[in-house]
């Protein structure tokens, strides 16, 4: 059956030949579907498909000319119909210097019969940024033979964009995290920018300083980083645009970006310029990573430089640290050498700073410090070198012409830090000790000059503080015996060559033995008995003392326990104890393990303190003493009279034993002032329940005035001297 025509028919189309329009325009109803279409119709359909797809296609002759070209190719070339190229070269649509490298390519492929894919170039219409794809055939005829070209491109500019912010991110990355000085960072930052899109134009301001503002114009065009002023950070956008814009001449509007830190601080502000009044969404997503990154990345030059600078410098005052200071006074002194000039290498220590930082705290301290080295700075000015070493201890570095100007000089720096400075409200005098040490008199080195500014130094202490010393031979020879000496106590120690001498104390009025004095000595192999003023204070100064004090500690306890099993009447054995050894956390425990290890009853020792100890920390003295008399042991005033402990004070103190000092026995009974002076503690200690024994008694007149005055117990030469155990034996009940 057969079906209605109007409803079973399908149609072709013909094709309208005016050009333009679209070929759907063109195409009307001719016959059934099922007939077989025409070659023309099939050309139709052909033109009108490829007419439809957006890629560029076109064929040429062997000369170049186009034969046929689709809607894309005619509307890029700012065309209306395909006719107007027809027949037409590239070299006439675009110049001869823009269509050669097409011309090239295409003569190859008809020269060669190989086809050329896959070509990317930028487009001859369109910009710079416009991209494409190429691919080239060789157009044939029927029986082979090639008779032009055929070529087909795509629009990749999407694509090259993506691939060029892609490369342009890497770039960034490397940037961030290469070492480069700022300007350099900076210049390189703004030519990446510059890269990423035809037209932009791209200048970055930098902060001079955090607070400041004043900023640095970095930009591709000023090698010489022109500088300009910014009053206000917060300028607003019309102000920065202007500013932008009159520096650079930028053309299009001006794009503000802040640069920041990690701790949102502004570092800087990114200008920049492109054409047209929007950009590409994904280039501003890149500007603000940059602006970001650029940031992270001032961020890291910042630390950096921070390093490096504290790696050479003192965190607390900046000046160069002793590195720097080794590094700069070699190349003084070598210069010096070489010119025949002279260099002051000084030590400077602040007096009594413990002082201050104890009382006022550290803070207080630093701000001290601070004040200090600002001043030395000032002082010296571009004249000299000024290093902070440690502490309260800096290092001056002046040339000079000769010994008697660097001294002056040095002398006068000096005086300019005795002043007062405010420090948390409290006007405090200042003054220093100065050690000075000249190139070439005084050594030839580095590490001369500052060990002989060092003893200089010291020596200045010694002599009462502010003031200088310059360093001298005689100088150097004591500093050399007393390094000598000190390991030669310090083998002593090992090799137990510190020996006791014991002294009496005795009962004023029946004479009997109430206690001996353990008192050290140094037996050294070449020289002989060494007293104890040769070597005690050296002791101390170095540390040797805890290792002194415990060994004459268990010395002494271990003679007393010893007289007492040979079955002799108990003695009281008294032990001197030092100041450092006192402090120590572990006195109590140390001392216990001595009673504990030699046997002795802790009611047979006595440990003299002194009272200059015990006033340097009343309350932690009182502590300490408290914990020692728990022991069974009893504690001894000793030098009483040379310090400046109250009644009430000495009340407090846990003590047994009062002795008078022996600068006070000395001068009775001839000088009134002393005898008073003895009368007033003896007094005092009876009222307070002490034995009160005096000291360095020489004389029978001083015996008979102290019995007449009340006092208890005596020691001094009178009633014997120091001697070796053995002796003292032969005296013992």
């Amino acid at each position: 059956m057969k079906s209605d025509s109007k409803t079973s028919k399908r149609h072709t189309a013909s094709v309208d030949r005016g050009f333009p329009g679209r070929p759907a325009d063109r195409l009307k109803p001719t016959k059934d579907i099922h007939d077989e279409p025409s070659l023309a119709e099939r050309y139709l359909w052909l033109e009108a498909m490829i007419n439809h797809v957006p890629d560029f296609i076109y064929a040429k002759d062997l000369e170049g000319r186009f034969l046929f070209a689709n809607h894309a190719v005619v509307h890029n070339n700012g065309m209306a119909s395909v006719n107007e190229i027809i027949g037409r070269t590239d070299a006439e649509l675009h110049g001869s210097a823009a269509a050669s490298a097409i011309d090239d390519v295409e003569r190859r492929v008809m020269v060669s019969g190989q086809a050329d894919l896959g070509l990317e170039e930028r487009a001859m219409k369109a910009g710079w940024d416009k991209w494409l794809m190429m691919s080239r055939v060789p157009l044939r005829s029927a029986d082979g033979t090639i008779i032009g070209v055929v070529g087909a491109s795509r629009d990749i500019t999407a694509r090259k964009a993506s691939e060029m912010l892609m490369a342009a991110q890497a770039e960034l990355l490397r940037l961030v995290v290469d070492s480069a000085p700022l300007p350099q960072f900076i210049d390189r930052f703004a030519l990446l920018l510059e890269g990423i899109a035809p037209g932009l134009q791209a200048a970055v301001f930098l902060a001079r300083g955090r607070h400041e503002p004043m900023f640095s114009l970095h930009y591709p065009d000023y090698s010489d980083n022109k500088r300009i002023a910014i009053g206000d950070l917060s300028s607003t956008s019309d102000t920065f645009e202007s500013i932008a814009r009159e520096t650079f001449g930028m053309r299009d509007k001006i794009r503000r970006l802040d640069i920041r830190s990690s701790d949102g601080e502004l570092h800087g502000l990114l200008a920049v310029s492109i054409p047209g009044d929007s950009i590409n969404p994904a280039i501003q997503d890149f500007l603000n990573g940059a602006a970001h990154m650029a940031g992270i990345a001032i961020d890291r030059i910042h630390s950096e430089s921070r390093i490096r600078f504290l790696a050479e410098h003192d965190a607390l005052t900046g000046l160069p640290s002793r590195i720097k200071l080794d590094e700069e006074l070699k190349t003084i002194l070598r210069h010096a050498g070489e010119t025949g000039g002279s260099v002051a290498v000084s030590f400077i220590d602040v007096d009594n700073f413990k002082l201050v930082n104890d009382s006022l705290g550290h803070e207080a301290g630093d701000e001290l410090l601070k004040e200090v080295a600002a001043g030395l700075s000032i002082h010296i000015g571009h004249h000299g070198l000024v290093s902070r070493i440690g502490g309260d201890e800096f290092v001056v570095v002046l040339n000079g012409d000769g010994v008697v100007s660097l001294e002056d000089r040095m002398d006068s720096l000096r005086k300019s830090i005795r002043r007062y400075y405010n420090i948390k409200g409290i006007e405090l005098q200042v003054t220093s000790s100065m050690g000075i040490a000249i190139f070439p008199d005084h050594g030839t080195s580095t590490s001369e000059l500052l060990a002989h500014a060092d003893l200089a130094m010291y020596r200045a202490k010694l002599d009462g503080r502010d003031g200088s010393y310059t360093f001298n031979k005689e100088l150097a020879e004591a500093s050399s015996q007393k390094l000598l000496r000190i390991e030669d106590l310090r083998r002593a120690l090992l090799q137990d060559e510190i020996i006791l001498h014991y002294q009496p104390q005795k009962n004023l009025k029946t004479g009997a033995l109430t206690g001996v004095e353990a008192l050290v000595r140094w037996q050294h192999p070449k020289e002989g008995l060494i007293a104890p003023a040769q070597f005690v204070p050296l002791a101390e100064e170095t540390g040797l003392i805890l290792d002194l004090g415990l060994a004459v500690l268990v010395k002494a306890c271990r003679q007393a326990k010893a007289w007492q099993d040979e079955g002799l009447v108990p003695v009281r054995m008294s032990v001197n104890m030092s100041t450092r050894q006192f402090q120590e956390p572990g006195l109590p425990k140390l001392v216990a393990a001595v009673l504990e290890e030699t046997g002795l009853d802790p009611r047979w020792l006595e440990i003299e303190i002194t009272e200059s100890l015990i006033m340097k920390n009343v309350e932690a003295a009182v502590t300490r003493m408290g914990e020692l008399t728990q022991l069974g042991l009893s504690l001894a005033l000793d030098d009483f009279g040379t310090g400046y402990s109250s009644l009430s004070m000495l009340k407090r103190f846990p003590l047994t034993r009062l002795k008078i000092d022996r600068s006070f026995i000395s001068e009775i009974p001839e000088d009134e002032d002393s005898m008073a002076i003895v009368s007033a503690v003896i007094s005092l200690g009876q009222k307070l329940g002490l034995v009160v024994l005096a000291e360095g008694v020489e004389t029978q007149a001083q015996a008979d005035y102290l019995r007449q005055a009340g006092c208890e117990e005596v020691q001094g030469y009178l009633e014997g001297r120091p001697m070796p155990a053995a002796e003292l034996r032969r005296t013992l009940p």
